[in-house]
């Protein structure tokens, strides 16, 4: 990658699920409206209403029912029947959120 204005190397982007977490959640709680920006920043057409909405529904359900990843996914698939591929990027950050969260 090109150097930046002060001459400095610049690293190549990498993807989300690396690297060590500097941000998160308020008071380590899960809050949809910050977990609704990790679900944007895979899918930037949903509004953020459409994906406060989908990210706490799907939080729901992986509480309530114990679901994550493909079953997860099959249980938000409900939610967006002509949309599989979002409900599997719905329950991947889900999941994602529910195990450095939780599972730490």
């Amino acid at each position: 990658m090109t150097d930046d204005a002060r001459g400095e190397q610049l690293s190549d982007p990498v993807p989300y699920t690396t690297g060590e977490r500097v941000f998160g959640p308020p008071g380590g709680t899960f809050d949809p409206d910050w977990a609704a920006t990790a679900l944007r920043s895979h899918r930037p057409d949903l509004t953020h209403a459409e994906s406060v909405r989908l990210i706490g529904r799907a939080w729901d359900l992986l509480r309530e029912k114990g679901l994550r990843d493909a079953a997860l996914a099959d249980a938000v698939a409900a939610l967006t029947p002509d949309d599989r591929p979002l409900a599997d990027v719905v329950a991947a950050v889900a999941t994602e959120t529910a195990r450095f969260y939780l599972d730490r």
